[in-house]
């Protein structure tokens, strides 16, 4: 059986408030940001919404602790400085939880895990991974077209770059294909969630997470790597591989992100520095593209 736990949280203290469940080994979390998706020419945007707070789940299974569903309660208070009053509480069964969460065959021998049970898949590669804040939870079509081409490649001893990072998914898995550095880049704090999902996976490499503007301010990338992945949009793609010379810093891009009426224009500006197309993949209007040098 798992139970839910629901608390209100201020909209601006939401990480705050994870940061202090996780020092009470509470780390099944999950909230959806106040937005509203809007279709762009770009493809798609999001606008916030307004709202005070926001519902912050938590959730604990049978096997984690003794006494559920009562024994979580006081765990909650503490690390929130609230009265039970306050938490809302509801069981949920097997089926409730899989329909939510279910695990994703990717299709070419992976599974990407929510359940956290591996031992449903004997003749599979697992990635465990539990969605919480952060734009990434694996269950788009650019994430899981990126996911079927990454995972297909071998990284062992290779360099990383995964930008607009949100919660890492890319980036770890880049990490279980064998790559030693790995470096993410997000405009929002998402390191917690990142760091997360890489023990989940037991990931040991070099791991290093960056907090930055792309797009302005003074932040650049300036090393070299052996794959950059950007899942981002396609005029942000565009000028990211711009500003920051991309083109000149990986013979190898992981693109996505970008809707059928604005694809022409990434194609053409990888094109432009040389680049050919070695994988597209296209899932409704989602376009996914690997980028590579011609005479690589």
């Amino acid at each position: 059986m798992l139970y839910e736990y629901v608390v209100k949280v201020p909209r601006g203290r939401v990480d705050e408030a994870i940061e202090k469940l996780n020092t009470f080994g509470i780390y099944n979390l999950y909230y959806e940001p106040p937005i509203e998706i809007i279709q762009v020419e770009n493809g798609y945007d999001f606008q916030e919404i307004e709202q005070e707070t926001v519902e912050l789940k938590i959730y604990a299974e049978e096997k984690e602790l003794s006494g559920l569903p009562h024994t979580f309660f006081p765990l909650i208070e503490k690390a929130l400085q609230i009265p039970q009053i306050e938490i809302a509480f509801r069981e949920l069964d097997d089926q409730q939880w899989s329909h939510s969460f279910e695990d994703i065959d990717l299709g070419n021998g992976w599974v990407l895990c929510y359940s956290g049970d591996d031992s449903k898949y004997p003749d599979k590669q697992v990635m465990k991974f539990e969605p919480q804040a952060a734009f990434g939870t694996g269950l788009h079509e650019t994430t899981q077209d990126c996911l079927r081409i990454l995972l297909d490649k071998r990284l062992e001893g290779k360099s990383v770059l995964d930008l607009g990072t949100g919660s890492g998914v890319l980036t770890v898995a880049a990490g279980l294909r064998g790559a030693d550095k790995l470096h993410a880049i997000d405009y929002e704090p998402v390191e917690r969630e990142i760091r997360l999902n890489a023990e989940l996976n037991q990931l040991s490499q070099q791991l290093d997470i960056d907090q930055a503007d792309l797009l302005l301010g003074d932040y650049r990338i300036r090393q070299d790597y052996d794959l950059v992945i950007m899942n981002i949009g396609a005029d942000e793609t565009v000028e990211i591989l711009d500003r920051h010379q991309l083109a000149y810093k990986t013979n190898d891009f992981l693109v996505s992100g970008i809707v059928e009426w604005n694809a022409g224009r990434v194609t053409e500006a990888f094109q432009k520095q040389g680049f050919i197309i070695k994988d597209k993949r296209q899932s409704k209007e989602w376009i996914t593209i690997n980028f590579g040098k011609e005479q690589a």
